[in-house]
């Protein structure tokens, strides 16, 4: 669905190190499946395979939205819209550009207001050589916000100096799951002199009408290493966002797939 939903746009590369890309929707998926659809990629980064079933013996009651609005979805918009925007681009490095995403670690908060520490997605190609880690720091933004170019570089220095504590975090995560093919890589990445090559990356996810390309100007003004800037423009994104948290809120419990993430 995520590739017939989102389609790039032409754009103009800016001068200097940074890449840019574009995404906007394509018009392809109908309302109501692209609103189910990611309801349930919603549930899914709060919830783990078969966790409801511990709590609800019937999954179809009503019961089931108001323990996820009360345990597991962030209440706050603030909150709502910034864990909006890591699930979009992890689905996006996922389902569309075909990346490793090992852990949804939105199901590691131990309450629904907490922000989880770290990197807001890591991505990997395990296989390229030397393998490759994707390292993306996420804004959101319903309204245009010049400081976010400014912050987003900041924080992604700031997770890229503390990089080995979010892999070893993933590790963790693999290894309790019994997923070792994926701990086993993890852990090879933080060893002393490891090869391995880092990706920056910084996503937008922006509300289209406010969205001006001024914004890639600003972010080219202030890296100084080769990035990848992706901004993906959804119309009326305050409003969207609430919609697809009221229909994963209507009891859409997570479907179990194959090669689940942890």
């Amino acid at each position: 669905m995520f590739d017939r939903w989102l389609q790039q746009q032409p754009v103009e590369q800016p001068e200097g190190t940074l890449t840019f890309e574009a995404l906007t929707d394509a018009g392809w998926v109908r309302e109501e499946e692209l609103l189910d659809q990611l309801g349930r990629e919603v549930a899914r980064n709060y919830v783990g395979p078969g966790e409801l079933a511990f709590v609800f013996d019937d999954l179809g009651a009503p019961e089931v939205a108001d323990y996820l609005r009360t345990n597991k979805f962030p209440a706050r918009t603030m909150t709502r819209h910034g864990d909006f925007g890591e699930i979009v681009t992890g689905a996006l490095y996922r389902r569309v550009r075909r990346w490793c995403v090992p852990v949804l670690k939105l199901r590691y908060k131990q309450t629904a207001a907490q922000a989880v520490q770290g990197t807001d997605v890591l991505a990997f190609r395990f296989r390229d050589d030397p393998p490759v880690v994707a390292v993306a720091e996420v804004k959101t933004r319903s309204r245009r916000d010049k400081q976010v170019a400014s912050e987003a570089s900041e924080s992604l220095e700031k997770v890229l100096e503390r990089l080995d504590e979010s892999l070893a975090f993933l590790m963790a995560r693999c290894a309790d799951r019994q997923h070792f093919f994926l701990a086993r890589h993890l852990g090879a990445l933080q060893r002393p002199g490891a090869r391995r090559k880092i990706h920056r990356h910084i996503v937008f996810v922006h509300d289209a009408d406010k969205w001006n390309d001024d914004m890639v100007t600003l972010v080219a003004g202030v890296v100084t290493q080769p990035t990848e800037l992706t901004a993906v423009k959804i119309k009326d994104l305050k409003e969207f966002v609430a919609r697809v948290y009221w229909v994963a809120e209507a009891g859409l419990a997570p479907r179990t797939h194959g090669g689940e993430a942890a």
